[in-house]
């Protein structure tokens, strides 16, 4: 059944691969690249999971992209598909990740 397939692919790809496989090495790979300890950065990504809510904005875009892609987009274009819905999630993830917890101000 294609349907239960691609829903299975969909809940382990957004409540395996993505918190334990994906989300991690994206904090570490930024905290080497600015010279930081490795321990802060997943000490940032677990603030940014439990206060931040890191999880469920990636569940909200990707639950339902996945899902899609897996259905509906012909295998040739998934890739295509998914590098367009990455480029959202890259400024949802900088949004959340840069969030030092200041309020935003507004300039009118």
């Amino acid at each position: 059944n294609p349907l239960l397939l691609a829903i299975k692919m969909t809940l382990f790809d957004g409540f395996i691969n993505a918190p334990l496989i994906w989300l991690p090495p994206a904090y570490i790979a930024k905290a080497l690249i600015y010279n930081q300890p490795k321990r802060e950065a997943l000490q940032k990504y677990v603030t940014d999971v439990k206060e931040n809510g890191l999880l469920k904005k990636y569940w909200s875009l990707w639950l339902p992209a996945s899902l899609t892609n897996f259905l509906f987009v012909p295998a040739h274009f998934r890739v295509a598909f998914v590098a367009g819905v990455s480029f959202f999630w890259m400024i949802m993830l900088s949004i959340v990740a840069n969030n030092n917890g200041e309020e935003e101000v507004v300039v009118e």
